[in-house]
């Protein structure tokens, strides 16, 4: 993987077709965890409940002068007319929880409120910048005929109106893997990284991971180039952003 730069057409860096696959796939991974997590499962695309949203038979089903009487009103219901789910569900796992904190640790009447009120737009949100960065790192489906000199595959491109979808997309990632990997510190964060270098500049390969520490080395690898691809693209956003501030 190269470091991002800025280009005209937004920012570029290399990475291995391993690495685009891997953290394509891992993306897709996380918006799948948060759709179930958050109860996004309940909706269709665009927020539609899903045909899991809507009552059974016999229910919801009390009307007063055309509206649902106020005891009727069904989380689908709610739904449709206000875009709000109503759902409270609070994510079970730890990882979702990383990426959907309480807004206040205090005060769980607040929290809840909170949740219920913003948790399925900042979900949905999440969902669709994952996304949006799956599909961008996707290869080319005529890749071989897209290979550049040397028989390099083509560059990520990021569009500079997207850079910063995609830096939080990267975050996300971080986020879920941080956590399957027990990371709580900064300076664990520091340590794993220092290792993973290491074996890199000497010629150590991630493994595959076929076993337990097989497996926690590839993640820490994932992890890694995920955090080195994030900090390299801020980094040439705030050269870019630096050089258009106008001087005091």
């Amino acid at each position: 993987m190269t470091p991002f730069r800025a280009m005209r057409r937004g920012y570029e860096a290399r990475l291995e077709p391993v690495e685009r696959v891997v953290l394509a796939r891992v993306a897709r991974d996380v918006a799948d965890m948060l759709r179930e997590e958050a109860g996004l499962d309940l909706f269709d695309d665009g927020g539609e409940p899903g045909p899991s949203a809507h009552p059974g038979p016999g229910k919801g089903q009390a009307w007063a002068n055309g509206l649902l009487a106020p005891d009727e009103l069904t989380d689908a219901d709610l739904a449709r007319l206000t875009g709000v789910t109503g759902i409270a569900r609070h994510p079970t796992d730890p990882a979702a929880q990383r990426l959907l904190p309480d807004a206040s640790k205090d005060d769980p009447e607040l929290a809840g409120e909170f949740r219920r009120l913003t948790q399925n737009d900042v979900a949905r949100a999440k969902v669709d910048r994952l996304e949006a960065f799956a599909a961008l790192l996707d290869l080319p489906s005529d890749a071989p005929s897209t290979l550049g000199r040397h028989g390099a595959p083509p560059p990520v491109r990021v569009p500079r109106e997207d850079a910063e979808q995609f830096a939080g997309a990267l975050t996300d990632v971080r986020l879920v893997i941080a956590e399957r990997l027990g990371l709580k510190t900064d300076e664990q964060v520091m340590h794993l990284t220092d290792e993973i270098m290491w074996d890199r500049q000497a010629g150590r390969e991630i493994p595959v991971a076929t076993d337990g520490r097989a497996a926690r080395r590839f993640w820490s690898g994932v992890f890694v180039a995920a955090g080195y691809a994030q900090e390299t693209l801020m980094d040439v956003m705030l050269a870019e952003l630096r050089g258009r501030r106008p001087l005091s």
